[in-house]
């Protein structure tokens, strides 16, 4: 009886590994392994909470929005976890960002390498006189791919015609949105709770370029000194479909005035942009140049 027992506990220990303590995963499968994704869900409170958290699990890179507001904050969230393998959990309280009515939650979600869990997310909201409301992501998410991958090597590409400016609160559209895939039968990985004091990553200094060379085909910007981060670059007159190339950022145009090349889950180092783009593309159609320094620093709070 006792070996009985023992047996049992040793597989019900088993089973709950195996669903990484009780987290349930879903997946944007029509992304595919280096492709970005879009995940939301639309869910109805009865009244505005006093209080909720939201505790996001991923093997990538996410911004996590309540109702159209980033409340990851930081970017490149959360760094990578340690050891190499295991799963990030950062928990974040989005009280002030809910409403009583409709609510949307969303999450624009990056592989740091193929992965098949790729988002586990639960909230939890307390209201004013007692109760409260749950809910975990599973099958009844919609999903699409973002129009960008990342690869392993670093380099990013975007699409700028795949995004849509209201993918992230109420009002966007279901065409061209599909259930997201769930399976709680993924083999175990090590969760490393991001606790209130961690690790993280913010934009520290945004510098202009010192100085221009171009040679007809390229136009080179150099900085006062390198930088780990981003390029943005301001655009004007570029046409839909026209494709820019900077320093490992290759960005598919939308021919709007003024739209901005930059990348959002990838870094690079160096003390010069290089960029290049098609025919009859030249520094005329660049309005601004800006590096974007990222640096790490120690998070004290989650709150916001």
């Amino acid at each position: 009886m006792r070996h009985a027992l023992l047996v049992m506990a040793l597989a019900a220990a088993i089973a709950a590994a195996a669903r990484d303590w009780g987290l349930s995963w879903i997946a944007c499968t029509a992304a595919g392994g280096q492709g970005q994704a879009l995940f939301r869900r639309t869910f109805a409170l009865a009244e505005r909470p006093v209080s909720a958290r939201i505790t996001v699990a991923s093997g990538g890179l996410y911004e996590l929005y309540v109702n159209g507001y980033n409340v990851t904050t930081d970017v490149l969230e959360p760094l990578p976890a340690s050891p190499c393998g295991a799963v990030a959990v950062t928990d974040y309280e989005v009280g002030r960002f809910l409403r009583a009515g409709d609510n949307v939650v969303a999450v624009w979600y990056s592989p740091l390498a193929p992965c098949r869990k790729q988002l586990a997310l639960s909230l939890c909201a307390r209201y004013p006189g007692g109760g409260g409301f749950a809910m975990n992501a599973d099958s009844t998410w919609m999903c699409r791919p973002a129009g960008a991958e990342s690869t392993p090597g670093g380099a990013e590409t975007i699409d700028g015609n795949a995004f849509s400016p209201c993918w992230n609160r109420a009002g966007e559209p279901v065409m061209g949105w599909d259930f997201a895939s769930q399976t709680d039968t993924l083999q175990p990985s090590r969760l490393v709770h991001k606790g209130h004091l961690r690790r993280a990553m913010r934009i520290g200094r945004i510098s202009r370029h010192t100085f221009l060379d171009d040679d007809g085909r390229n136009v080179a910007y150099r900085f006062a000194s390198p930088f780990c981060g981003w390029v943005r670059v301001t655009l004007r007159g570029m046409h839909r479909g026209d494709t820019l190339c900077v320093n490992g950022l290759t960005y598919i145009c939308t021919g709007e005035a003024d739209e901005q090349a930059c990348r959002r889950f990838t870094t690079s180092l160096s003390d010069i942009a290089v960029i290049s783009g098609p025919d009859g593309f030249s520094r005329e159609n660049i309005m601004s140049v800006e590096a974007i320094d990222i640096w790490e620093y120690l998070r004290t709070s989650y709150m916001y």
